[in-house]
């Protein structure tokens, strides 16, 4: 199963949304009225409700979890806390990219807080996630690749990539991981356990 979690910042979901054989919808707040403008039903809907009127969609929801406005989570972390010990493949975040930069870095930091959910956050043009294992890249699918470490005494190699590592060790905040390119059918990225996010742009 694949868990998609549509938030309530700025549309890519519409656009990008492609039914999956086996899935899950859960919308975040405001982000349960784009899965219900696309006549989907909502599997599970999460949030404190201050920018989407319950009334309006309850009858589109199998599932309503309703929090209040003052709580020690945001709505997305809320989200995935209630999906988290399901058995799924991966979880994808759509919608939480555009609008308030504090909200965008609440979801960065959510990404980074759960690695073994296997989340990945997407939009029209990115795809952000975390790894802390090998990894082989598909060339076709984005032009740049960037890198930055989580944790401390993080080690990276890639190979068929513009600029290679070679076990090189990646320090937190450093930027020497941007916009990288992929010269060959694929390119290849080992680590050594330590978290990284991942980004993958066009």
């Amino acid at each position: 199963m694949i868990i998609k979690i549509v938030c309530a910042g700025r549309d890519h979901f519409s656009k990008l949304y492609r039914p999956s054989e086996d899935e899950m919808l859960v919308g975040v707040d405001g982000g349960i009225y784009e899965i219900v403008k696309m006549d989907k039903k909502v599997d599970l809907a999460v949030g404190d409700f201050d920018s989407c009127n319950i009334e309006d969609v309850v009858m589109h929801c199998n599932k309503i979890r309703v929090f209040p406005k003052d709580k020690d989570f945001g709505d997305l972390e809320l989200a995935i806390m209630e999906v988290k010990d399901l058995e799924f493949e991966k979880i994808e975040i759509y919608n939480a990219t555009g609008g308030r930069l504090d909200h965008y870095q609440a979801t960065i930091n959510v990404l980074c807080k759960y690695p073994e959910l296997n989340i990945e956050i997407i939009n029209e043009r990115n795809r952000i996630r975390v790894i802390d294992q090998n990894i082989r890249l598909e060339k076709r699918d984005y032009k740049y690749v960037s890198l930055f470490a989580i944790d401390e005494g993080a080690r990276v190699s890639l190979t068929n990539f513009k600029y290679e590592l070679n076990n090189y060790l990646l320090n937190k905040l450093e930027n020497l991981g941007l916009s990288n390119e992929i010269v060959a059918d694929y390119g290849e990225i080992e680590v050594n356990g330590k978290r990284i996010l991942l980004f993958e742009t066009k």
